[in-house]
């Protein structure tokens, strides 16, 4: 847990980002050109997260950063009442988001990994039933566990909402993420606890498809074009 500063006397609804960013007491994450600062921030004597775009690169800054934040912000409404969905506690005007502060690790670093991997399957199945794909289940830094481990999935930067009942054309999409999600899944159990890996598990990430080789383009074109522009334009 961070070190508390003086207690607040204040509303958490109060502050904009400039007296966030004054509140920091860790910071988790510095960010670069295309990443955000993350940090913790004391708030009514409880800690949260402020993930911050504002010292993104000029392009990104005006123009990429707003849309994540509105992607992220969207999917944690959505997902509101999940367990292991951090909370959003509110937007801070176009670059940032307040969260629940999450007493947790990243999942390489824990140490009861085969426990957590099953609760993981459960969790994503809600977030699944919720409406929402994740998209970035890959990266292990993307799911965190607590001493108890009990897992949560952070940055939903990436997500993917499913659509209206009519629009099946976007439904199929959502289906396809959401069937990367559970490959991803597979490979960190092969990864992380390999005893626990089923026969099912190998198939699915041995030959994930199409739908993964979807994720993995969608996922990869995305940061090209973002860096191309970035570099450009700084």
């Amino acid at each position: 847990m961070p070190n508390q500063p003086k207690a607040d006397s204040g509303h958490g609804g109060a502050f904009d980002a400039a007296e966030l960013r004054q509140r920091e007491t860790t910071v988790l994450s510095a960010g670069d050109a295309t990443a955000p600062r993350v940090s913790v921030v004391w708030i009514d004597e409880k800690p949260a997260v402020f993930k911050d775009y504002a010292t993104t690169a000029g392009f990104f800054r005006a123009v990429i950063a707003p849309l994540l934040v509105t992607r992220e912000v969207s999917a944690l409404r959505r997902l509101d009442g999940v367990a292991g969905v951090p909370d959003l506690i509110r937007q801070i005007g176009r670059r940032g988001l307040l969260m629940d502060y999450l007493p947790a690790q990243p999942l390489p670093r824990a140490q009861t990994v085969s426990t957590t991997l099953r609760a993981l399957e459960s969790l994503v199945a809600s977030m699944h039933d919720a409406g929402v794909a994740h998209a970035d289940l890959r990266a292990a830094r993307n799911v965190l566990v607590d001493e108890h481990g009990a897992p949560y999935i952070v940055d939903f930067v990436a997500r993917v909402h499913r659509g209206a009942r009519w629009n099946w054309p976007w439904n199929w999409l959502f289906e396809q993420f959401a069937a990367a999600d559970r490959s991803a899944l597979a490979k960190l159990r092969l990864r992380y606890a390999p005893t626990e890996a089923s026969e099912a598990d190998q198939r699915l990430a041995a030959h994930s498809g199409a739908r993964a080789r979807l994720a993995r383009a969608i996922g990869g074109g995305t940061r090209r074009v973002v860096r191309w522009v970035v570099n450009r334009t700084r």
